[in-house]
């Protein structure tokens, strides 16, 4: 998991959430922090086993990991946090050592994890999409009638999507 240890250390993935965090201090609501990324990469990658796709962890960990780097830009802009996270993605998967069908699997992937409007989604954007929304644990929230995820969710057991 070299490359996964280098995208760790990689000085705009730490800059990246220490954005979010920012933006998110006061947020009352899920956070896009880093034990949630690394809860979607390790439920993405049973997923993945269960389902027999027997992605590299690498490639698995390193879409989920960076996932949501791009959601400061988000608050700061309005922009859409998968396509920024896809587009700041491919420096740090770049520096980390990924080829370029590697880079081009991972920020699809990263694209699709929102699951609006997708049609053909990848096996990756899948699994990082259901891992999304299976790392959130809705029903022990204690501002969940507050949350507008939750007042909109059908009936699946807590888990938000």
């Amino acid at each position: 998991m070299e490359r996964i240890n280098r995208i760790l250390q990689n000085k705009y993935f730490q800059e990246y959430l220490q954005n979010i965090y920012k933006w998110e201090i006061n947020r009352k609501f899920c956070r896009h922090d880093f034990e949630h990324s690394l809860a979607v990469a390790r439920i993405a990658y049973l997923i993945s086993l269960e389902r027999g796709n027997n992605f590299p962890r690498d490639i698995l960990y390193g879409a989920a990991l960076l996932h949501d780097i791009g959601r400061w830009q988000e608050y700061e802009g309005g922009i859409d946090h998968a396509q920024v996270s896809a587009e700041l993605a491919e420096g740090i998967l770049e520096e980390a050592g990924y080829g370029e069908k590697e880079k081009k699997v991972i920020t699809r992937a990263i694209r699709e994890h929102r699951g609006k409007g997708i049609n053909n989604m990848s096996l990756l954007g899948e699994a990082i999409f259901e891992a999304d929304k299976f790392s959130r644990l809705c029903w022990q929230c204690q501002v969940r009638d507050e949350c507008y995820k939750y007042k909109e969710m059908p009936a699946r057991g807590g888990l938000c999507y």
